[in-house]
Protein backbone atom coordinates (compact mmCIF):
# COMPACT_ATOMS: atom_id res chain seq x y z
CA UNK A 1 0.00 0.00 0.00
CA UNK A 2 0.98 3.32 -0.77
CA UNK A 3 0.54 6.15 1.55
CA UNK A 4 0.97 10.19 -0.03
CA UNK A 5 1.43 12.87 2.56
CA UNK A 6 2.66 16.53 2.29
CA UNK A 7 4.48 18.74 4.54
CA UNK A 8 2.03 21.24 6.16
CA UNK A 9 -1.01 19.51 5.45
CA UNK A 10 -2.20 19.15 9.41
CA UNK A 11 -4.13 15.59 9.12
CA UNK A 12 -0.93 13.96 7.77
CA UNK A 13 0.85 14.11 10.94
CA UNK A 14 -1.99 11.45 12.72
CA UNK A 15 -1.43 9.39 9.64
CA UNK A 16 1.73 9.20 9.78
CA UNK A 17 1.94 8.33 13.77
CA UNK A 18 -0.88 5.44 13.33
CA UNK A 19 1.28 4.11 10.30
CA UNK A 20 3.92 4.02 12.60
CA UNK A 21 1.91 1.72 14.58
CA UNK A 22 1.34 -0.64 12.08
CA UNK A 23 5.28 -0.88 10.96
CA UNK A 24 6.17 -4.08 10.43
CA UNK A 25 2.21 -5.98 9.92
CA UNK A 26 1.94 -4.29 6.33
CA UNK A 27 4.62 -2.56 3.50
CA UNK A 28 3.86 0.53 3.45
CA UNK A 29 5.60 2.91 0.94
CA UNK A 30 5.35 6.83 1.99
CA UNK A 31 5.38 9.47 -0.80
CA UNK A 32 5.78 12.70 0.06
CA UNK A 33 3.23 14.94 -2.36
CA UNK A 34 2.64 18.89 -2.86
CA UNK A 35 -1.05 19.84 -1.44
CA UNK A 36 -1.64 21.16 -4.81
CA UNK A 37 -1.01 16.86 -6.74
CA UNK A 38 -4.60 14.80 -7.61
CA UNK A 39 -3.50 11.29 -6.29
CA UNK A 40 -7.12 10.25 -6.20
CA UNK A 41 -8.29 10.07 -9.80
CA UNK A 42 -12.07 10.58 -8.92
CA UNK A 43 -11.74 13.26 -6.64
CA UNK A 44 -12.10 16.76 -8.42
CA UNK A 45 -9.86 18.81 -5.52
CA UNK A 46 -6.77 17.74 -4.36
CA UNK A 47 -6.84 16.04 -1.49
CA UNK A 48 -4.08 14.35 1.11
CA UNK A 49 -3.60 12.61 3.37
CA UNK A 50 -4.48 9.33 1.39
CA UNK A 51 -3.91 5.66 1.41
CA UNK A 52 -4.04 3.40 -1.27
CA UNK A 53 -4.60 0.14 -0.63
CA UNK A 54 -3.08 -2.90 -2.58
CA UNK A 55 -6.38 -3.34 -3.92
CA UNK A 56 -6.49 0.09 -5.57
CA UNK A 57 -8.98 1.46 -3.47
CA UNK A 58 -8.52 4.96 -1.83
CA UNK A 59 -8.64 6.25 1.75
CA UNK A 60 -8.68 9.50 1.87
CA UNK A 61 -10.15 10.24 5.40
CA UNK A 62 -7.45 11.00 7.71
CA UNK A 63 -9.77 9.13 10.64
CA UNK A 64 -10.53 6.21 7.84
CA UNK A 65 -6.34 6.28 7.25
CA UNK A 66 -5.93 6.08 11.00
CA UNK A 67 -8.21 3.16 11.60
CA UNK A 68 -7.12 1.06 8.99
CA UNK A 69 -3.78 1.23 10.22
CA UNK A 70 -4.84 0.93 13.55
CA UNK A 71 -7.12 -2.72 12.72
CA UNK A 72 -3.73 -3.85 10.68
CA UNK A 73 -1.20 -2.85 14.30
CA UNK A 74 -3.60 -4.86 16.01
CA UNK A 75 -5.24 -2.22 18.45
CA UNK A 76 -8.56 -2.75 19.24
CA UNK A 77 -10.20 0.69 18.74
CA UNK A 78 -12.32 2.45 21.71
CA UNK A 79 -14.91 4.94 22.20
CA UNK A 80 -11.64 6.82 23.18
CA UNK A 81 -10.08 6.41 19.93
CA UNK A 82 -12.99 7.43 18.01
CA UNK A 83 -13.92 10.46 20.19
CA UNK A 84 -10.00 11.32 19.81
CA UNK A 85 -10.04 10.80 16.04
CA UNK A 86 -13.31 13.11 15.33
CA UNK A 87 -12.13 15.87 17.70
CA UNK A 88 -8.20 15.98 15.86
CA UNK A 89 -10.78 15.88 12.76
CA UNK A 90 -13.50 18.29 13.29
CA UNK A 91 -11.51 20.84 15.99
CA UNK A 92 -7.71 20.66 16.31
CA UNK A 93 -6.73 20.63 12.18
CA UNK A 94 -9.24 23.47 11.51
CA UNK A 95 -7.21 25.30 14.59
CA UNK A 96 -3.71 24.43 13.22
CA UNK A 97 -4.67 25.59 9.63
CA UNK A 98 -5.93 28.45 10.99
CA UNK A 99 -2.87 29.30 13.26
CA UNK A 100 -0.52 28.23 10.23
CA UNK A 101 -2.12 30.67 7.78
CA UNK A 102 -2.48 33.86 10.61
CA UNK A 103 1.50 33.86 10.02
Amino acid sequence: MRLFVSEGVPGCLPVLAAAGRARGRAEVLISTVGPEDCVVPFLTRPKVPVLQLDSGNYLFSTSAICRYFFLLSGWEQDDLTNQWLEWEATELSYKVLNTVLDI
